[in-house]
């Protein structure tokens, strides 16, 4: 079941919060509240999940969508961050533990906070379009 909200932080002190909207059998969705409908700031998280067989993958898909709308033109922008986590079903080769590093290995890359050894060096580079 999916949490009642999400509360991720955004640097080492402040974070978003997010209320569950929405919930189906293959996912969730949260969004912030006293939004215009127009500019949704919203967290899908959708799971792919492929038969019961040891082959394959499944697939966990989160997306963090942000939209605004310019004063001046009135035109929307949405900022969107799209994390698609490929899962193996046979667990042998890669275990459950293995994964668990990668993914964190990943939000490291993301994360100003000291205790990961990131700073925003990485986010900044990829927000400028540069190679981290």
């Amino acid at each position: 079941m999916a949490s009642s909200s999400l509360t991720p932080k955004y640097d080492n002190t402040n974070s978003y919060t997010f209320a569950l909207v929405s919930t189906g059998v293959d996912g969730a969705t949260h969004k912030v509240e006293g939004r215009d409908l127009a500019l949704p700031f919203e967290v899908n998280v959708q799971r792919k999940l492929t038969g019961g067989s040891k082959t394959g993958n499944d697939h966990v898909v989160v997306r963090m969508a942000r939209t605004e709308r310019n004063a001046t033109t009135a035109k929307l922008a949405t900022m969107q961050v799209l994390v698609d986590i490929s899962i193996p079903k046979d667990t042998s080769v890669i275990t459950q533990a293995e994964q668990l590093k990668l993914v964190g290995a990943v939000a490291s890359l993301l994360n100003d906070n000291a205790a990961l050894q990131a700073t925003t060096v990485a986010r900044s580079a990829l927000i400028n379009g540069r190679d981290i």
